[in-house]
């Protein structure tokens, strides 16, 4: 059984601005909470939401232009 999400890299790339912004919001979040165990699911949360991106990005096929000298940046 092959694992296939069909989905153009525009909604790939609206899924992670909204998880990066997910991220930013729980970290502003965490420095305001008061309650310890708040402050672990917001930890939890911006765990996952790493490691997913992390999956994310480790399955991005990178490609260089061919022919020509590549600059970075």
């Amino acid at each position: 059984m092959t694992n296939k999400l069909d989905i153009t890299l525009n909604e790939l790339s609206m899924i992670e601005n909204a998880l990066h912004y997910r991220l930013r919001r729980l970290t502003m979040r965490k420095n305001t909470v008061k309650k310890k165990s708040s402050v672990e699911k917001i930890e939890l949360e911006v765990r996952d939401i790493s490691l997913l991106l992390g999956k994310i990005h480790n399955q991005k096929e990178f490609h260089r232009p061919k022919g020509m000298t590549y600059i970075s940046g």
